[in-house]
């Protein structure tokens, strides 16, 4: 095992990660099921099940259009190789937006990565109030 990690299962992390995204929906249920303690896992087993399903869904959608559905089927098997070897080589890949839902599934509103550590923006002035100029910057406000 990996240093202070914590496993529920004697499966390395990188192998149960794989398996969530090789197993449609299954792999993803018994991860989630049999992995309590490993964050990462849990993380893949949660996105595997949001990205098979939203693979159905577009599959619906777009499966009766054939030059679309040809084009889908093409990169929707390369995400999926992409997927899993990030998985087995212990890399935490988000997918956009839907990694998001994952995380917030599986950890809760805590820990979404949304509310990382980002800097506050300036608060934008009123239509008749002057921004403060930068002080870097040696050019004139009002210009």
């Amino acid at each position: 095992m990996e240093g202070d990690k914590k496993h529920t299962t004697s499966i390395p992390p990188g192998i149960a990660a794989l398996a969530a995204y090789l197993f449609p929906f299954l792999g993803g249920l018994v991860m989630l099921a049999v992995e309590k303690d490993d964050r990462f896992v849990r993380f893949h087993a949660a996105q595997s099940i949001v990205f098979w399903i939203c693979a159905l869904i577009l599959t619906a959608l777009l499966g009766w259009i054939p030059v679309i559905n040809v084009l889908y089927s093409i990169v929707f098997i390369a995400a999926w190789i992409f997927l899993m070897y990030q998985a087995w080589t212990n890399k935490e890949f988000e997918i956009p937006y839907l990694g998001a839902i994952a995380r917030k599934q599986v950890f809760g509103e805590e820990d979404s990565t949304d509310v990382e550590d980002k800097p506050a923006s300036a608060p934008e002035a009123s239509p008749g109030e002057e921004r403060p100029a930068a002080d870097d910057e040696g050019e004139d406000p009002r210009v």
